[in-house]
């Protein structure tokens, strides 16, 4: 990783999608805001029937639109990995019939072109790496290492370090890829076994969280005078308060909890 820094830092800066980041479009960013703030009014005509509250909690948009991009992100840069896995399957065999990285790389974007769509990320990394290096000219090593850096993937930060380190001593490409492959395999396989596992999990934490909603909605519609000491007081708005700031505090641990990181 040192490597790759200084070669990074030795490079002229090139536009590539950085996923550890994610960056909103105009219109994922006018959806996103719609849907938070009728989620938040909803919430807060609620548990307050008050206006005043409801806007208050259509403010917290703003600071949780971090993490909708933090989840855009971790969702997108699953995505990458795992089709990377096919892509390296697809360089073995061509590094078995004798084709340089260039060559399988570029015969490699055909090949998954029957799998993914052009706006897959691999199919747009693919794309971009191989006219860098065909019609940019730039260093094989560069452009790795810069994919690499940015895909913040430790599968394809090993491949990477695995690939140029069996150039320097002479070892061997495909063995050193068909291996890559089969532990990204096994890699992704245990991912799923965990995520499958914990499946009814995630599902019990989303229905706790939207079990207090639905009582409040079921008690304003059957029992209004059992719960209007609740509304129009300080402390039942207190209590409000309280169990709504629980129920965020519990959704958010429990998806913590279940968020288990391979």
């Amino acid at each position: 990783m040192k490597e790759m820094k200084k070669i990074l830092s030795d490079r002229e800066q090139y536009t590539g999608v950085d996923y550890r980041t994610y960056e909103l479009s105009v219109r994922d960013t006018r959806r996103y805001y719609v849907v938070a703030c009728l989620g938040a009014a909803t919430l807060g005509m609620l548990f307050y029937h008050n206006i005043i509250a409801a806007a208050i909690l259509m403010c917290a948009a703003i600071p949780c639109k971090r993490y909708y991009r933090s989840y855009l992100a971790a969702r997108r840069r699953l995505d990458l990995s795992v089709q990377f896995k096919d892509l390296l399957a697809s360089l073995s065999s061509s590094f078995m019939t004798g084709r340089q990285m260039t060559e399988a790389l570029a015969e490699a974007g055909k090949n998954l072109a029957i799998m993914y769509d052009e706006h897959a990320p691999i199919m747009r990394e693919l794309n971009l790496i191989t006219r860098r290096l065909t019609t940019g000219r730039e260093a094989e090593r560069v452009v790795l290492f810069d994919f690499a850096e940015r895909s913040a993937s430790e599968d394809i930060e090993s491949f990477v370090d695995v690939y140029f380190t069996c150039l320097t001593t002479g070892g061997d490409t495909i063995k050193a890829v068909r291996r890559a492959s089969e532990l990204i395999q096994d890699k992704l396989t245990v991912r799923n076994e965990i995520a499958t596992l914990t499946s009814q999990k995630r599902f019990e934490a989303k229905i706790l969280a939207a079990l207090p909603p639905m009582i409040l909605v079921f008690l304003q519609l059957s029992s209004p005078d059992y719960i209007a000491p609740l509304y129009g007081t300080i402390a039942g708005t207190l209590v409000m308060t309280f169990c709504l700031a629980m129920m965020g505090i519990a959704f958010y641990w429990s998806t913590k909890i279940t968020d288990i990181e391979v």
